[in-house]
């Protein structure tokens, strides 16, 4: 199964400076959950965000300009990448950022989303997705607490 998984405020908002535009520690967690011992698919300017490969994880990169990287496999174009997603058996993650999640839009049937219940500054918005085209399966709604400053919503959704 191929997946988005991401957080967005209440406008879309998904990044500022490359960075998310909020901290919510519970958002991370199921992040890591969902991803650890998969594959997950990036970005050039996502990669740079987090710095290094994430671990227990293969890191795929779509970027026509970055060099080798340990523990990186570097796709430099759409087909290679559909190439590379169609060899696999496992779950895949696509993390962002909005190229990348508008490049592989067509090949998703899963949404992992994230709503934080809030409106951020961001320079970054998560592409159009028309929901009717996609059923809702899940939706869990948590208030903000001392770890968490902010109301947020896990959402499963599944194309149609």
């Amino acid at each position: 199964m191929i997946s988005f998984i991401w957080a967005e405020d209440l406008d879309g908002t998904i990044g500022k400076n490359g960075q998310l535009p909020w901290h919510l520690p519970a958002d991370m967690r199921r992040f890591k959950e969902f991803t650890t011992n998969h594959t997950i698919v990036m970005g050039k300017r996502t990669y740079e965000s987090l710095k290094r490969p994430l671990p227990q994880r293969r890191n795929i990169v779509l970027s026509n300009a970055l060099e080798p990287i340990d523990g990186v496999e570097i796709v430099r174009d759409a087909a290679e990448l559909e190439t590379v997603l169609k060899s696999l058996t496992d779950d895949v993650y696509i993390i962002g950022g909005a190229i990348v999640f508008s490049t592989t839009f067509g090949w998703v049937n899963q949404l992992i989303k994230t709503v934080v219940s809030g409106h951020f500054a961001g320079d970054t918005k998560m592409i159009p997705i028309d929901y009717d085209k996609w059923q809702l399966t899940d939706r869990t709604e948590y208030s903000a607490d001392e770890t968490n400053k902010y109301d947020y919503a896990f959402e499963t959704w599944h194309r149609k």
